[in-house]
């Protein structure tokens, strides 16, 4: 899966929200609390440190996500259970939050890894068909690679939702098994609508509201010089990806 895209687009659907004065202030602790783990400079994301200061991090980010919501008029749909997003090819995930989840799995649930391993294998087998699928269409319309008119790896992403391959890390309740430590790119996405509405054959719908919560330019402008300084995998934000190869690091 080539896609590396650090900065998520809005989608079709996809609602802005105002930050209210309060949720600001709490984005501006946001960044201080970023600028405070890049200053010193942890040997790894493993550290006792960097985890901690993170979890504050995803702490405001919660706080900041609740204010926010609270100002728009809007109630999220998202509940415990509901997991047709979570049939996403996630990307945008950051390279420390790929070693925060890797480790998670080893010390809370290492039972699970040959299935996680071997379902997220799978699934990176599947997007890279559909890729040589959506190139093989492409070429049959005759429009040309890097035609502007046309986001291939969106098309690529829409694609692999629609097919319904849920997450390796859905336990078998239906609950995120990574709640604690999931990405941030699974946080920031959110549904106004009919849960009815986020099956995957929407996903093109633009009577569907979403919305990406997602952090200030500042913000992640600091994430970004974070994933780069712990970044292994280059080229690679992918959820599925990232683990077989950070999760197969152990077994060699």
């Amino acid at each position: 899966m080539p896609c590396s895209v650090r900065y998520r687009k809005r989608r079709v659907g996809e609602t802005a929200l105002t930050a209210p004065p309060a949720a600001r202030s709490i984005m501006n602790r946001i960044v201080e609390k970023l600028l405070a783990i890049e200053r010193r400079c942890f040997p790894t994301p493993l550290d006792e440190g960097f985890r901690s200061l993170f979890a504050e991090v995803l702490d405001l980010v919660e706080h900041y996500q609740r204010e926010l919501v609270a100002r728009s008029g809007y109630t999220v749909s998202c509940a415990p259970g509901c997991t047709d997003c979570c049939c996403h090819w996630v990307e945008d995930v950051n390279s420390f939050e790929a070693e925060i989840i890797a480790d998670y799995l080893r010390t809370t649930m290492p039972g699970r890894i040959d299935a996680v391993l071997q379902k997220c294998s799978a699934d990176c087998r599947e997007i890279e068909r559909l890729e040589k699928l959506v190139a093989m269409k492409l070429q049959e319309q005759r429009i040309a690679p890097g035609n502007p008119a046309v986001d291939t790896v969106d098309l690529l992403l829409a694609v692999f939702y629609r097919i319904r391959r849920p997450c390796p890390l859905l336990g078998d309740d239906g609950r995120c098994s990574i709640y604690e430590v999931r990405p941030l790119t699974c946080r920031i996405y959110v549904s106004f609508s009919d849960p009815l509405r986020c099956n995957p054959e929407y996903i093109d719908s633009s009577v569907v509201p979403t919305c990406l919560i997602d952090l200030s330019e500042s913000a992640n402008r600091v994430l970004d010089a974070l994933h780069f300084s712990y970044l292994r995998f280059d080229g690679d934000t992918g959820l599925r990806s990232l683990m077989v190869k950070y999760l197969s690091d152990d077994q060699t």
